[in-house]
């Protein structure tokens, strides 16, 4: 028998604990049915909250729960999971660190323990917060990047990959990340051979191995303050198709460029080269999303010459072709 305690508290996201209630549910019973001699589960989980009250869902329904008794309870758990929270701007992780602080002392005790630490999601900005991520290798939602970044500089952050493990604490991105999540602790507790059942039982794709992909430019749930360079973030927006040099952006902007370059990183947390590359790669990712034009036409469009060059630039910011990014997004493709 294992024991899974899932932390939650917060504004926590209903799926991302019941899609891990889910895949430890389906695993008890597919081991029940291919074994009629077992009767006793093989997974025992429970959701705790700091005061062992129901956790309210961002959805507004409850999901009941139990407490710890004391801090030591938490070494009875084979694995334990941090559960998400609705976190977009700096004011939710606040709300959301109150919340789950309390989980600190117990999550500290646990991890010397060294048995599977996990969290994904939102959940990973708790556990870099109880100082457990420093200075190791963790991943978390692409779209909450930048907010990690600049509250958790000691983390070793690895964007490319949907679930980096470091000894024996392991992350994920975004709320469905945690079906990955959920298989990768079954084969870590249970075997690779019942992980890759459920895989094919749920339907998880086992081979979803990168978040990238799927980062876009459109949500940025940081808002920086600096007028000018909201200004040239605009205008470099609005000029994709054509190339720039950054002292015609400083000239045009009447600023120097060192002062340009200091004070874009400072507001945006890379330079501005970086930034119109990700732009332009957005770009190219919406018109192979939503048009047939030849991807020729498409490197043009987004301001590159040289289609070898901007084909690696594409695979470097998505882990995919052009051509693969086409057929994994373009509604218009499928089957």
């Amino acid at each position: 028998m294992k024991k899974v305690y899932i932390l939650a508290a917060g504004n926590v996201v209903a799926g991302g604990i019941v899609g891990f209630l889910d895949v430890f549910s389906f695993c008890n019973s597919f081991l029940k049915r291919v074994n009629p001699e077992v009767s006793e589960d093989l997974f025992h989980y429970h959701v705790i909250t700091p005061d062992g009250e129901p956790v309210t869902t961002n959805q507004g329904f409850q999901i009941d729960a139990k407490g710890l008794q004391s801090d030591s309870d938490i070494l009875e758990a084979d694995a334990v999971i941090l559960a998400s929270s609705f976190v977009t701007n700096r004011e939710e992780l606040q709300a959301y660190l109150k919340e789950f602080e309390p989980f600190f002392p117990a999550l500290s005790l646990y991890s010397q323990a060294e048995k599977p630490l996990a969290a994904y999601c939102s959940g990973t900005l708790m556990l870099a917060a109880s100082g457990l991520l420093a200075h190791k290798r963790a991943t978390t939602v692409w779209w909450l990047n930048e907010m990690f970044e600049r509250n958790f500089k000691d983390v070793n952050l690895c964007m490319d990959t949907l679930v980096v493990s470091d000894g024996h604490i392991h992350t994920a991105g975004a709320t469905t990340s945690n079906l990955s999540l959920a298989l990768h602790l079954v084969s870590i507790l249970a075997g690779e051979q019942l992980a890759q059942q459920m895989a094919k039982i749920l339907l998880i794709d086992p081979n979803r191995c990168s978040q990238q992909p799927f980062m876009t430019m459109a949500m940025s749930p940081e808002q920086h303050q600096d007028e000018l360079i909201k200004q040239v973030q605009s205008w470099m927006q609005q000029h994709l198709h054509q190339n720039w040099l950054l002292d015609d952006i400083a000239s045009k902007f009447a600023v120097g460029k060192r002062t340009l370059i200091r004070r874009f990183k400072k507001a945006v947390n890379e330079t501005p080269a970086s930034y119109m590359q990700r732009l332009r790669v957005d770009e190219a990712k919406r018109l192979l999303e939503t048009t047939e034009l030849a991807v020729e036409q498409i490197v043009e469009r987004v301001g590159y010459e040289d289609v070898s060059s901007f084909r690696k630039l594409f695979i470097q910011l998505t882990s995919l072709t052009p051509r693969a990014y086409r057929q994994k997004f373009n509604t218009h493709t499928c089957c």
